[in-house]
């Protein structure tokens, strides 16, 4: 006799609930989906013992006498009838495994009706066989009650985690159902306490109701769903919800592209928080990786990655609220003995009161004398071009360029809306016409630039200013091939160890690239013979260690460039403690909103903003 045989079908059945059947999650995620698939508008799920009792109530469409036979047989499905189906779904379920393999290993009551028809039927299941029959009344949909999950495999049971771990990844599931499902009211009952309720009312209520109006509030909504600003945040990964055609997935290039859409907008060991639905041709996508149904591959991932990258970037740029921080004065209640005081140095000129009367042109011309000055001073913080090849000598022809000028500040520059400069003139701006209603208020702490921007106290971190600046300009040099090198009249020797000669070694091409000439002088020393030309605030020698160390651990190329992109960046830049000009500060942030990226390289926010009704509040006015 041979010593292959078939296995019996009960044994089988086990086997197979072993891959749709992981834990007590699984099991929710598999009769929830059943329910959506029923067309429910209404879902009700009850937990105890940890997931081992699981009773689901829906008003779907239900199902007849001989369908409630049926559904416990393996590959027993009404969502597809041939093999060109399984390349079109649309449908949460397909295979025809889900309740004959819980059926396989508990013991489970199913109870279901359709409008059209008198009565209900129920069916009694033990380990996959029907022990009762029977006819009842009932309202239309299906009730599916589970009880001693895993009874009858008691190695399956001996795995699953304590109850706490087991309630958790139920949580998970219904909360990400909910989710791609906001106009279905869901309920999740545990151990006879509600714990998730959503009322099917749209998406915007179901956030509310899964998290809380605040968590709304720093949302906005974007092509493929809803994307959190900066305050909305995580340690991990728990908070990107993704799914494809209103299907829970696990995705990594649509993970990789949300990621990568956030980088330089996220703090390290950040993860955004993220509602992403993709539609898309079912077609192009396939399904059926896993029995669980988690995993998606796509015909042109590519594609799908530039899609998604791309719609993130632009929904981001140019945000500075989505991307700053609130300072809600209701957060200082516990600190009432403590008082802030805040001094005003008119002799440093700290903070200039503006003027409402608009300046001559006498006033004017200068200004324009002070710019030029400050453009020739050894030491100027910024690089301001004094390059004009199409110098335009007549400043009355100018001056008639400006509609109207509403206010500006004693001699600290502080030019208002509607003041235009040409490109020629100036290099802040790249559309000339471009209204920039900022007032600038002055510098505190030598350290932040105080704004007033449409009635809010707009505070910018100025070294996160001048780094987002330096980053997309070193960015866009080395994307284009523009960094110049220049050499230096005296070398620049440094000492290496063993380990930073290495990474030098593996990694000096890039430093090549980006402006540093770099030879052996003895065994462990160095010349560094030429720099990039650059205008930074660091020396070289500093930013090249600091380049040095921080890729000691980086082996793609992208990583290795945004790295030394990033260090040189953050070392270049003005630093905190820096008294700044009202000139250079209004030029700073020209600069910003025109790259209109309000976070620092690292992922920090560059604004806080307070608002008018909060400073109110603050002082009691409301």
């Amino acid at each position: 006799m041979g010593a292959i045989k078939i296995l019996d079908e009960s044994l089988s059945n086990m086997i197979a609930a072993g891959e749709v059947v992981e834990n007590p999650a699984s099991l929710v995620k598999e009769l929830l989906e059943n329910s959506l698939d029923a067309k429910s508008n209404f879902i009700r799920i009850d937990i105890k013992n940890g997931g081992k009792y699981v009773k689901i109530i829906d008003n779907g469409k239900g199902m007849s006498k001989e369908d409630l036979l049926l559904c416990i047989e393996r590959h027993a499905t009404s969502k597809i009838s041939t093999k060109d189906d399984l390349f079109n779904l649309i449908t949460y379920g397909f295979r025809g495994e889900a309740l004959s393999s819980i059926a396989a290993v508990s013991k489970m009551t199913l109870s279901s009706k359709q409008e059209k028809d008198e009565v209900g039927h129920s069916i009694n299941v033990i380990g996959g066989k029907i022990t009762n029959l029977k006819d009842l009344q009932k309202n239309r949909g299906t009730e599916i009650e589970i009880k001693d999950l895993f009874f009858n495999t008691p190695a399956r049971l001996k795995f699953l985690k304590k109850d706490s771990t087991e309630i958790g990844k139920i949580k998970d599931i219904v909360l990400h159902e909910a989710l791609c499902n906001p106009n279905v009211s869901i309920i999740l009952s545990i151990d006879g306490k509600e714990n998730i309720r959503t009322s099917g009312k749209g998406i915007e209520n179901t956030i509310i109701e899964l998290f809380n109006h605040q968590t709304l509030k720093k949302m906005k909504p974007f092509k493929f769903g809803y994307m959190g600003n900066l305050d909305l945040t995580r340690s991990n990964k728990d908070y990107l919800f993704i799914s494809v055609n209103g299907r829970p997935v696990k995705s990594k290039i649509i993970e990789e592209a949300i990621l990568d859409g956030y980088y330089t907008k996220l703090m390290k060991g950040k993860y955004p928080f993220i509602l992403l639905n993709l539609e898309i041709n079912p077609r192009e996508i396939d399904i059926n990786v896993h029995p669980s149904k988690k995993i998606v591959k796509f015909s042109n991932e590519k594609e799908i990655y530039d899609l998604i990258y791309d719609e993130i970037i632009e929904s981001l740029d140019g945000d500075i609220d989505f991307s700053g921080t609130t300072l809600d004065f209701l957060t200082f209640e516990k600190d009432k003995n403590e008082e802030v005081e805040i001094e005003i140095n008119e002799k440093e000129n700290n903070f200039e009161i503006p003027r409402s009367e608009p300046i001559s042109l006498k006033e004017f011309e200068f200004f324009e004398k002070t710019f030029e000055e400050k453009e020739n001073s050894k030491n100027k913080i910024f690089n301001i071009s004094s390059e004009n090849e199409n110098k335009i000598s007549d400043k009355k022809e100018i001056y008639k360029n400006f509609e109207k000028i509403e206010k500006i500040s004693n001699p600290s520059m502080e030019i208002q809306k509607n003041m235009v400069y040409t490109k020629e003139e100036r290099n802040f701006i790249k559309e000339p016409k471009k209204e920039f209603p900022i007032k600038i208020i002055g510098q505190f702490a030598n350290t932040f630039i105080l704004t007033e921007e449409n009635n809010d106290l707009i505070i910018y971190d100025q070294h996160i200013v001048h780094e987002r600046i330096l980053y997309e300009k070193l960015k866009d040099e080395y994307n284009n091939k523009k960094i110049i090198s220049q050499n230096l009249l005296v070398p620049i020797k440094i000492s290496l160890s063993e380990k930073e000669v290495d990474i030098l070694k593996s990694k000096k091409e890039y430093f090549e690239n980006f402006g540093f000439e770099i030879d052996e002088f003895n065994k462990n020393e160095y010349l560094i013979r030429a720099v990039p030309s650059l205008s930074i605030k660091d020396s070289f020698e500093n930013i090249f260690f600091e380049v040095l160390h921080g890729l000691k651990k980086i082996n793609s190329k992208n990583e290795v460039v945004e790295n030394m992109i990033i260090s040189m960046s953050c070392k270049g830049a003005v630093k905190a403690n820096t008294k700044l000009s009202f000139e250079e500060m209004k030029k700073i942030l020209f600069e910003l909103h025109e790259i209109g990226n309000f976070t620092c390289p690292h992922g920090r926010p560059i604004t806080m903003k307070i608002t008018l009704k909060d400073l109110e509040k603050g002082f009691r006015r409301r």
